[in-house]
């Protein structure tokens, strides 16, 4: 019982702490944020016309219905006390994408935990994601990508940490997130979860659920929606374009922009833990940075694909952080 309570102190403490840092991160971009100049964030125009009921849309963005779907069942309570319309259906969406980005918070801080991070990097991990300009475009827009980045938080902890019934519970709603998240599906087969039953029947579910949606969301909508397959199709097209633009100067920049320095401490991180074995990286993380990588080209939307692979990046950027400090206790003879 003393165990369990020190637990849930230590998460209650998580909880606020990462609530205090997506909230100061946060804030200002969301107050600011006009749907009429969306800016990077276009998207969030198609995703408030689904949370008003409207799925009239040609783009493959009416399949995403999970967030914009809760920021309406949201909406009714905040426009009691919210007059202005449109600043009521960005609330929503807000008050649904903070508790998404908590949730990736907390996940992410139980992941490192699992790979043996101390308490303080596990919140400087915390800190690395919520300040993040992706995490900030994302929790304070009416964006779908703080649902799918909590997702993988949380399939990359459960497998790691070998909750594998826990995940095979949560597989069905993850895919709903966005479909982005299909390969990262597959990570658990790196661990012993492809042993599991459970896991296996939780892959069937998710595929089923995955084309039942998109079934439902037709019906809505008696024109024909884009096929998943020409979707894919479309965008293989572009990658010579968009691996032309990551080779350049300003593609690089754009790749970057998720992490700024922490990718130059995380390739650091790469070389040192090679040399000293400082952490045990499991290879499920590590599949984290080719799916970025691949999903960056794809989209050519650089920065904001190559997050996906923000727990392998940040793991290896603590890495760096962890034996610097260490070397500089051994310097001074700290205790």
């Amino acid at each position: 019982m003393h165990m369990r309570t020190k637990l849930v102190r230590l998460y209650a403490l998580v909880l606020a702490f990462s609530a205090a840092m997506l909230y100061g991160a946060t804030y200002q971009q969301f107050r600011f944020f006009d749907l009429a100049v969306p800016g990077g964030a276009a998207d969030a125009v198609h995703y408030v016309q689904m949370a008003r009921g409207d799925f009239e849309i040609e783009k493959h963005h009416r399949y995403r219905w999970l967030t914009p779907t809760l920021a309406r069942l949201v909406l009714p309570a905040v426009q009691d006390s919210v007059q202005d319309k449109e600043l009521a259906v960005k609330l929503s969406f807000y008050l649904v994408n903070f508790a998404f980005s908590l949730g990736a918070c907390v996940a992410l801080f139980a992941l490192l935990q699992a790979m043996g991070f101390s308490i303080p990097l596990s919140l400087l991990g915390i800190c690395a994601f919520a300040a993040s300009r992706i995490t900030v475009l994302v929790t304070a827009t009416p964006l779908v990508d703080a649902a799918y980045f909590c997702a993988i938080a949380t399939l990359l902890y459960l497998a790691v940490a070998r909750k594998y019934r826990a995940l095979a519970l949560l597989l069905p709603v993850m895919v709903l997130t966005k479909e982005a998240i299909l390969p990262f599906l597959l990570l658990p087969l790196f661990t012993d979860a492809r042993k599991s039953r459970a896991y296996w029947a939780a892959l069937v579910v998710s595929a089923l659920a995955f084309v039942l949606s998109r079934r439902i969301i037709d019906g809505l909508d008696p024109s024909n929606g884009p096929n998943f397959l020409d979707t894919v199709r479309e965008h293989l097209a572009d990658v010579p374009q968009h691996l032309g633009e990551l080779l350049a100067l300003g593609g690089l920049h754009d790749l970057q922009s998720g992490f700024s320095i922490l990718l130059l401490l995380a390739a650091i991180g790469v070389w040192l833990n090679s040399r000293h074995r400082i952490h045990v990286i499991p290879h499920i993380l590590l599949a984290t940075i080719p799916i970025g990588l691949g999903y960056a080209l794809l989209s050519g939307n650089l920065g904001r694909m190559f997050f996906a692979a923000f727990p392998a990046v940040i793991a290896y950027a603590l890495v760096t952080i962890d034996q610097v400090s260490r070397a500089w206790d051994q310097g001074t003879g700290a205790r």
